[in-house]
């Protein structure tokens, strides 16, 4: 399976700069001078686990938590490289099936590309219950109430400005049917979309901590799983 690092930028500045810092310890010869270019190598050290291997095997339990009949429509969305789509699609048959949706910007996952995701999903042998659509989370081209369960792994943080996370809440809200659940991992704004769900009418919000497989460097992975 094909993975990405997740804003691959992050890693490199912590690299980069952890470098540049034992280059400035070494010269100065002074052991303390250390502790600052270690520490940045163990936020690459996490940051790197929890983007290649931590953050699947968060998304293996949260969906073993979703208790997935075998025969939900769901929508994944900012898909990426399919994390969350793959492990669903697996649960899955038909008539059920899995949506995937991304712009593909490479700058929110390296690699990150439709015709990679979909060589994912066939390696798998989910081609049947899976589709990957390209579009935008603040303007979903779905009908109201078209899915039974809707989820999101890291990806809505990335819409900007706050208006449009917004939106992308209130998209999310419009093609869930009742009944169905909304599921959100992410490292920001967890707060601000707990905030708005309610504002919207979702029942039993609840938010909790991911724990170290969602731990990127100092930012931690929550998830929200609300009902509508």
């Amino acid at each position: 399976m094909k993975k990405g690092v997740d804003a691959p930028l992050v890693p490199i500045v912590f690299l980069l700069v952890g470098i540049v810092g034992t280059v400035v310890a070494v010269t100065s010869g002074e052991w303390t001078n250390y502790l600052f270019p270690l520490a940045l190598f163990l936020f690459a050290g996490m940051y790197l686990y929890t983007s290649l291997w931590g953050k699947y095997r968060l998304i293996k339990r949260v969906v073993a938590e979703m208790q997935l009949g075998g025969h939900e429509r769901v929508l994944d969305l900012g898909t990426g490289h399919g994390a969350f789509l793959l492990e669903i699609a697996q649960r899955l048959s038909v008539p059920g099936s899995v949506i995937g949706l991304d712009i593909w910007k490479r700058g929110d996952q390296s690699g990150n590309a439709m015709a990679e995701t979909q060589q994912n999903i066939d390696q798998a042998g989910v081609s049947d219950v899976s589709e990957l659509v390209t579009g935008d989370m603040t303007r979903l081209p779905f009908e109201d109430n078209y899915f039974d369960e809707v989820v999101a792994s890291l990806s809505i943080h990335n819409v900007k400005p706050k208006a449009s996370r917004q939106q992308a809440i209130a998209e999310a809200y419009r093609v869930l049917k009742p009944d169905g659940h909304l599921v959100i991992l992410d490292i920001e704004h967890v707060n601000e979309y707990r905030n708005q769900l309610g504002q919207l009418g979702l029942r039993a919000v609840s938010v909790r901590h991911a724990g170290l497989d969602g731990m990127y460097a100092l930012l931690s992975t929550r998830v929200l799983v609300a009902k509508k």
